[in-house]
């Protein structure tokens, strides 16, 4: 055995796979998995990307910068400074420039890609410049966005030749995901005096309304917001309530989420339902403004993915800050958290994240960024 521990008979290279692969299953962040693969080509053959654990997103702050989950550390990546406007499309994000140029960047390799919006979607006031794309989507055949407080769709089509189309929404548009190959809309809307919703799910390529729901909301001191998440074979909708400030328009909490499977979407029958599910079926769903993922945590070679949990959604505070009546940054912490759908238990994101996302104020909204296996 002393021979087997000798220097000349034992290095770091020589370490069995099998321990290796165990290692690698515990670093839980992006950058310990870079510098364990980059220590020597027999560790960074061990094991290839496709058989990891997926990791935990970074936060995207108001400022731009970067937070890790779950070890909190902080990263700046080279981003053009003329960019005045910032969308996450998951694992790349989506920006407008001051000259309304519009790209699709990996910051994490610097690779760009031009894109075009319709300027009814990407601007709320042409003179003004204000900005109002909400949500960027993209497939090898279109390229789709919606506006925030817009009652339109901008759909642009990869093939050659063909011009951008604009969908003109009866209701304003909530989300719009593609799932299966087809382009979805979900619409909504609120009327104050009645305290009715009227929803509805559009499939754009058939060109009608799919799914169409009409419930009662709560008081006006709460307000509903609809995600669409794609998670493995399932198209899901998340409502999350919002406890509003009495004196305004600024959130104070989310009170509840609930999580809504659409049925019925491939019986050619056109008329999908909306049913609740109480599990995510081995997934967590993160949800924001810009966009909505689900990323599998069940047991991965024995070990659940590092600080994640199953059955559970993790939402941040979308509101953005354009004065000082809109809140402030370390209000941010007070709307972030983690709603475990079977229990209906909230609990807030680590303590140690709070000084950070108070102290990381800017023009942006917060929103998630997935980061590529590695």
């Amino acid at each position: 055995m002393s021979a087997g521990l000798g220097p000349s008979s034992s290095s770091w290279p020589d370490l069995l796979p099998e321990l290796l692969v165990q290692v690698l299953l515990r670093v839980p962040s992006h950058a310990d998995r870079v510098r364990f693969r980059a220590v020597c080509s027999s560790w960074r053959s061990v094991v290839q990307p496709c058989d990891l654990p997926p990791l935990l997103p970074w936060v995207a702050l108001r400022d731009g910068a970067f937070l890790s989950l779950p070890d909190g550390a902080l990263y700046r990546l080279p981003f053009p400074a003329d960019v005045s406007h910032r969308v996450s499309m998951g694992d790349t994000l989506f920006s407008v420039h001051r000259d309304a140029t519009c790209y699709r960047t990996n910051p994490l390799t610097g690779e760009t890609t031009s894109e075009h919006i319709d300027p009814d979607i990407l601007w709320s006031d042409m003179r003004m410049r204000t900005h109002n794309v909400r949500k960027v989507v993209v497939s090898d055949r279109v390229v789709a966005a919606i506006g925030i407080s817009c009652l339109k769709a901008s759909i642009c089509s990869r093939a050659p030749q063909t011009c951008s189309a604009c969908f003109q929404c009866e209701l304003p548009a909530d989300d719009i995901v593609l799932f299966q190959g087809k382009l979805y809309l979900l619409t909504s809307r609120h009327f104050p005096i009645t305290l009715q919703l009227h929803r509805k799910l559009h499939a754009m390529d058939l060109g009608q309304a799919i799914a169409n729901d009409t419930h009662t909301l709560p008081a006006y001191l709460y307000k509903r917001h609809y995600y669409l998440v794609v998670s493995g074979d399932r198209l899901l909708m998340v409502e999350r309530e919002v406890e509003m400030e009495p004196a305004g328009n600024v959130p104070r909490r989310t009170r509840r989420l609930e999580v809504f499977e659409a049925t019925g979407l491939l019986d050619g029958s056109g008329h999908a339902r909306w049913r609740k599910v109480d599990t995510l079926m081995g997934h967590a769903l993160f949800i924001s403004l810009d966009c909505s993922w689900s990323i599998p945590v069940a047991s991965h070679y024995g070990r659940a993915v590092a600080g994640a949990q199953e059955d559970c959604v993790y939402f941040m505070n979308e509101h953005k800050l354009h004065s000082s009546t809109d809140g402030k940054p370390e209000d941010d912490f007070r709307n972030c958290g983690v709603y475990n759908i079977r229990d209906q238990t909230m609990s807030p994101l680590p303590t140690e994240l709070a000084s950070t996302l108070a102290s990381h104020g800017g023009p942006w909204s917060l929103t998630w960024f997935f980061l590529p296996h590695i």
